[in-house]
């Protein structure tokens, strides 16, 4: 199987909320097998195979605990298997627990991304297949509402000065300009913050610059 380079960086993209770092777990085994545990029970819920070849793949890493025949494995897989075809399938699996237990289970989802967060400390096949699945955890999506509200707010401000005290507007195609080089500008400034200083500093300080934004606004249109 041809390994892909991008495992340690698997982690980037999956990144997120302030929901229990590495909760209940103690080990890169022990979350792996948990993850394993769900994938598999979501393909015989759905009725996709799963060969033993297919489901020990789950545990291939050339870093870390595996099964003590994963080389053999890994030999059969490279023989029987189209990789990419593979990769799509688990994916597709890890997209449909995600969602269900987003739905259903509050308390297995927040362990779920527990398991996910703690095993990208170390090289796995299966963080790859979780990467290729796009997850996006909980506090992301509440996040990029909550940015996304905050920007509202600076338009819904800088519109309401500008009536105030009577200041000029720009047309449309000025003011759609303006907003674009913000939301850019807004965008390269985060993920910068995020690699200098850190993904939990910068959330934080993004939250209280929001928290001021809506004060101002209160303030500003009397509602506070």
């Amino acid at each position: 199987m041809k390994w892909r380079c991008y495992v340690k960086h698997a982690g980037a993209a999956l990144n997120g909320s302030k929901i229990a770092h590495m909760k209940g777990f103690h080990g890169g085994r022990e979350a792996k097998e948990f993850l394993i545990s769900n994938i598999v029970a979501e393909a015989q819920r759905e009725n996709v195979p799963l060969s033993e070849v297919e489901r020990k793949m789950l545990y291939f890493t050339e870093s870390g605990w595996t099964l003590p025949d994963i080389m053999q494995v890994n030999e059969d897989f490279d023989r029987d298997y189209d990789q990419d075809e593979y990769e799509r399938k688990v994916a597709k699996l890890v997209r449909n627990v995600d969602r269900r237990m987003r739905k259903d289970s509050p308390q297995d989802y927040e362990e779920w991304w527990a398991a996910i967060r703690f095993l990208q400390r170390e090289d796995h096949y299966l963080s790859v297949m979780i990467r290729l699945a796009g997850l996006k955890p909980r506090g992301d999506q509440l996040r990029l509402f909550v940015t996304a509200l905050g920007i509202v707010a600076l338009i819904l401000i800088s519109i309401f000065f500008s009536i105030k005290y009577n200041i000029h507007m720009p047309s449309r195609g000025e003011l759609g300009i303006f907003v674009w080089a913000v939301l850019v500008g807004l965008s390269v400034a985060y993920a910068l913050a995020r690699l200098v200083l850190g993904s939990k500093r910068t959330d934080g300080f993004t939250s209280k610059i929001l928290e001021r934004v809506v004060r101002i606004y209160q303030r500003v249109t009397g509602s506070a």
